[in-house]
């Protein structure tokens, strides 16, 4: 009865435990007024670069680590959003990952990036 019992609690904790994120790759989103790509990488860093008709090109770099919170597959550190434009800050950005393989940031009016095809 206690085999039982442990395999029974082996197989309930087996399935509670959530598998880490591969988040790495290049993501992008393109609006009328700006570009921008997000490169995330294995070792737990990312770069946004953002590129517009009226504007010099800008490059966020910070880390991002597997969400902890139900409903947040990956935190980015160092990244902010004001309405649609990102920022540098102290902030912690929550996205999600769409079926498509697509990252969902959530910013107001803000689309998902999209994931590019490996080649």
């Amino acid at each position: 009865m206690k085999t039982l019992c442990a395999a029974v609690s082996l197989i309930v904790l087996a399935a509670c435990t959530r598998q880490p994120i591969n988040a790495a790759g290049i993501y992008r989103l393109s609006t009328a007024e700006k570009s921008m790509v997000l490169e995330v990488r294995t070792g737990g860093e990312y770069v946004l670069q953002i590129n517009g008709a009226e504007r010099n090109p800008d490059q966020l770099r910070g880390r991002w680590e597997d969400g902890r919170e139900p409903g947040v597959d990956v935190a980015f550190h160092g990244l902010q959003w004001r309405g649609t434009e990102p920022e540098a800050g102290q902030g912690i950005w929550a996205a999600t990952f769409e079926s498509n393989g697509g990252i969902c940031l959530n910013a107001e009016g803000l689309s998902c990036f999209i994931k590019d095809d490996p080649a």
